[in-house]
């Protein structure tokens, strides 16, 4: 290639136009460079001066702030004395950067020292006159004082002066460093104009020249490419010895190649396009044969097929026939076509003296062709037919090149169109029997949805009295039941035992429906694996222990929080550890977590009885157990590892499971960390809304003496237990249409120190919130006329019952919709006796307002709030009197936990000073202090506070027994 004139011709050429390119960039940038400097130079003098300005507006506007301070008392004038001092360490500092000679800071030293000097001797006293209390004499003559010393000391007129002459000296060198710069951009647009002129010149000599040189043989080159478009090849005259001449040379051999193979190529194109069209048998077989004898030039073509159920070949189609003297079939064997056929070879005959069978009708008179040609049609090896050519002519190579190329493809598409034609009649049929299977699938369909309504109605019907005979038995084997005899308690425990079996079961039914129906809730929360492993080992750890079973725990340090639906994962790891205590009579189970790539793993391996390979598949199948000896041994529905896989998928995980028969299993559970956002996206919160049985009156009960009588007697006694509203109880409005409900949650809550109102319908229910404004209200969803959404959605609409706080107490576990209308939490029936009060208490404790401990031993202040945050209260430390006085109105605490001995202010000074103020008059304050107190003190010091913890007898119940003592007080 380098040998060639064009490309040195070329190169020379460029390489002389970069070497004046690269000298006037360099010139360019120099000059460039120089602008910048001067630029950057006026620039910072500009900011330089605009901070000597606003240092000098500073000064003016300290000095007004403090004199307006010290005369009017404005709070916000001395905020503005502050922020002004604040602004004067910060602009200086950034003055500071910027000079960096000696001289020039000898003078900035000066002005701080002047400005300080003022700020301790003449600033900081006025702002302490107006601090001070002072008579009106007095102030007046410390006035006087500083005003003269301010006018013989001239602190803030120095720091003026000294600044004025920095500014002078900065704004003199900005015009002189700009002229520069505009002097040398004059240049530089000069330059520039010169050197584009030259590179224009240049440019276009070139451009000249070299169009010249290569436009010409171009030009050439593409009339000859326009010719070979248009089916014409010619080749073009260009003698030269550069790269365009042997580019010339080769298009010419090209053209040449091409116009041999442009007959061929046509006449196979055109067959291909004419098959291609035609998907039925007959035109594949008349348009091949058609095109081929055209393209041929051959007198006479017969297309023969063979039918595999007879085993001859029959006429299928032909060209220029004589109809009435062809023969229909042939034989293998028999006959040219036949003889082909045998032979899967080419026959050529070149006297066709000796057959008769092909005749040309002319019109005029019949004639044999002088020549014939028969041609196989296979396809994979496999005979589909017989194409046979006469011609007057002898045929000649290019005729048979089309024909040896074109009969293999006509083998494709009659093989397609015969495939065609079956698969037609075969889709006829597929598409009768997909329609049975489409009305019997419709019919499946309507019987699944019909089970699994059944069983989502049947769960919740059979919840309702399940929460009867749990919340009762609970409370009649608790603190606050009658007396019961032994064998009593031991009934009563068989009956809440198989109760929660029972409630178990049939939850399980339930979530399962919610899964099959789509309408599974989630509700995203973030906890730390470690946690939920240990929940859900506690709760099953009695049952392994019993039985003798070690349980062993291996979690990796380090792993990410969880922030997906906790409950969900900690359900899965309940079903999987109580499924291996249940088949685990002897060994060990072993909880591990790790984290593999982005997922969380967790498995749970047992020692139990194993499962059999043939059976690993079948654990997850709903209603199933994997054989029946084992489902008479081992109770349960069958639905506890389904549920489990289902909800790993739906957190965008899976479970999976290995086990050796005999020797235990293992089952993994792997989800992401991150609840996946597409699947969050996808979900919808419904509410379900399940019709309740119609309650009967209990005023149209049949009038049974015993019943009767045992009415009477309960209603008498749940009177006695329900009260009032007091002056030092806490009310309480719990609104559901089953009388048997409210009677259990008076159990659970009268006892604890709470009054119960109420109310068995959704408008009284809002009618008694407006009358009585109970500190908390427990709310059911299903009820008639009214349903609890509504219910809820008219409390938090109504500025009188806004802000109280509103338990949903339900059946219906819909606890993201719950809390959107405003709910303070959900509590799902059958309730337990710790569940209601946990909720309760939290509801009507300090409605989440801060508590503030104040303690100089951090270790003891760190202690007590952890104390207080795990029983659900919100705590802040601090660690000085200082501290607490500067800091307290920014939090607005409930409650003030206070320790007396402290360095600076000590616990006497911060309640003096509190309670001198009419905003934390009525703070509730308890001493905590572990040194002695005289008693003259303590008596004195009773007077301003709510409670005295000598830290000798700290304890958590102490600290829990005050906050509540305090609580009921501010509630009566």
């Amino acid at each position: 290639m380098f040998s060639y004139k064009l490309f040195w011709r070329v190169t020379f050429n460029f390489a002389f136009l970069l070497i004046i390119l690269t000298v006037t960039t360099f010139l360019t940038i120099n000059n460039l460079n120089k602008i910048q400097k001067n630029y950057s130079q006026a620039s910072l003098d500009l900011t330089t001066t605009m901070r000597l300005d606003r240092i000098k507006q500073i000064l003016s506007d300290i000095e007004t702030a403090s004199n307006e301070y010290m005369y009017t008392g404005m709070h916000e004038k001395r905020n503005a004395y502050d922020e002004n001092w604040k602004d004067f360490d910060l602009e200086f500092a950034a003055l500071q950067k910027v000079y960096t000679d000696s001289i020039e800071q000898q003078t900035l030293d000066q002005i701080r020292t002047s400005f300080y000097n003022w700020i301790s001797n003449i600033g900081d006293k006025k702002i302490l006159i107006r601090s001070l209390d002072l008579t009106p004499e007095k102030a007046g003559l410390e006035i006087q004082a500083l005003g003269r010393q301010e006018t013989n000391s001239h602190y803030l007129e120095t720091a003026k002066g000294l600044l004025n002459s920095l500014y002078k000296r900065r704004l003199s060198s900005v015009p002189v460093n700009i002229d520069i710069a505009i002097g040398l951009t004059r240049n530089i647009a000069t330059f520039i104009m010169m050197v584009n002129i030259m590179l224009a010149v240049f440019a276009v000599a070139l451009g000249w020249y070299l169009t010249k040189s290569i436009t010409k043989p171009v030009e050439q080159l593409r009339d000859g490419t326009q010719k070979i478009m248009k089916g014409i090849f010619e080749p073009i005259n260009l003698k030269r010895r550069d790269e365009l001449g042997a580019l010339a040379s080769d298009f010419n051999h090209m053209s040449k190649m091409l116009q041999q193979n442009y007959k061929r190529l046509t006449a196979y194109s055109e067959l291909m396009t004419a098959l291609n069209k035609h998907d039925s048998l007959e035109n594949v077989e008349e348009k091949s044969l058609q095109i081929l004898c055209m393209h041929t030039n051959v007198s006479i073509g017969a297309l023969y097929i063979m039918e595999n159920s007879s085993g001859k070949l029959k006429l299928a189609s032909g060209y220029a026939l004589n109809s009435k003297k062809e023969i229909l079939e042939y034989k293998i064997g028999e006959g040219i076509p036949g003889q082909c056929a045998a032979m899967k070879q080419n026959i050529e005959i070149n006297n066709t003296g000796v057959t008769k069978d092909f005749i040309i009708a002319t019109g005029i008179v019949d004639i044999v062709p002088a020549y014939i040609m028969a041609t196989p049609i296979l396809f994979q090896d496999n005979l589909t037919g017989v194409i046979i050519f006469g011609s007057m002519q002898p045929f000649e190579d290019f005729q048979r090149e089309i024909i040896m190329n074109s009969v293999p493809q006509i083998g494709v598409a009659i093989t397609n169109a015969f495939n065609f034609d079956s698969t037609r009649k075969l889709s006829n049929e597929v598409a009768e029997k997909n329609s049975e299977l489409n009305s019997k699938n419709a019919e499946l369909q309507k019987a699944y949805r019909v089970k699994s309504d059944f069983l989502s109605n049947m769960s919740h019907e059979l919840r309702t009295p399940l929460n009867s005979i749990i919340g009762f038995t609970s409370v009649l084997l608790g603190p606050h039941g009658d007396p019961l005899t032994q064998e009593q308690a031991k009934a009563l425990e068989k009956v809440l035992k198989n109760g929660r079996h029972l409630l178990e079961l049939i939850n399980d039914i339930l979530d399962f429906s919610k899964i099959e129906a789509g309408r599974t809730p989630i509700n995203i929360e973030t906890d730390e694996v470690e946690n939920i492993i240990a929940n859900a080992m506690v709760t099953v750890e009695p049952m392994v222990l019993a039985k003798g079973v070690k349980l062993v725990q291996n979690i990796e340090p380090g792993l990410p929080k969880l922030n997906t639906d906790v409950l969900k994962v900690k359900q899965i790891l309940l079903n999987l550890l109580s499924n291996a205590a249940k088949f685990t009579d002897q060994g060990a189970i072993t909880i591990t977590a790790h984290k593999q790539n982005e997922m969380i793993n967790i498995a749970v391996k047992d020692d139990g009885i194993g499962i059999e390979k043939k059976n690993l598949e079948k654990v997850f199948e709903e209603f199933s157990q994997i054989d029946s000896s084992n489902s008479r041994k081992y109770k349960g529905t069958g639905l506890g590892l389904p549920i489990a896989k289902n909800y790993a998928r739906l957190l965008g995980g899976s479970l999976t499971v290995e086990s050796e028969f005999g020797k235990g299993s293992i089952f993994t559970l792997k989800i992401p960390p991150e609840f996946p956002k597409d699947k969050l996206n996808k979900i919808s919160i419904e509410t379900q809304t399940v019709k309740k049985p119609a309650i009967i009156s209990q005023d149209i009960l049949p009038a049974v003496k015993d019943e009767s009588l045992q009415k009477v007697e309960f209603q008498q006694k749940m009177q006695n237990l329900e009260s009032t509203p007091t002056s030092s109880s806490v009310l309480i409005l719990c609104i559901d249409d089953d009388q048997e409900v409210i009677d259990l949650l008076r159990r659970y809550l009268i006892p604890e120190g709470y009054s119960v109102q109420s109310a068995l319908s959704g408008d009284s229910g809002i009618e008694l919130a407006r009358k009585l404004q109970p500190s908390l209200i427990t709310l059911d969803i299903m009820m008639p006329g009214k349903d609890g959404w509504q219910v809820l959605r008219e409390l938090k609409s109504d500025p009188k019952t806004r802000d109280i706080p509103v338990i949903i107490h339900s059946i219906v576990d819909n606890k993201p919709l719950a809390l959107s209308l405003g709910a303070l939490d959900v509590i799902a029936k059958p309730s337990e006796l710790k569940r209601v009060l946990s909720v309760v208490e939290r509801a009507c404790r300090t409605k989440n307002q801060t508590i503030l401990i104040v303690d100089d031993n951090e270790d003891f202040a760190e202690s007590l709030k952890i104390m207080l945050q795990v029983e659900g209260y919100k705590a802040i430390t601090m660690y000085s009197g200082e501290q607490v006085l500067k800091e307290i109105g920014n939090i607005n605490p409930s409650l003030l936990f206070l320790d007396l001995l402290m360095p600076g202010i000590d616990g006497f000074g911060v309640v003096h000073q509190l309670r001198s103020k009419e905003q934390w008059r009525n703070l509730p304050i308890v001493i905590l202090s572990g040194a002695e107190v005289e008693q003259e003190k303590r008596d004195n010091l009773n007077k301003h506070i709510q409670d005295f913890i000598e830290k000798g007898h700290f304890s958590k119940e102490v600290i829990s027994n005050t906050i509540k003592k305090i609580i009921q007080q501010k509630n009566t």
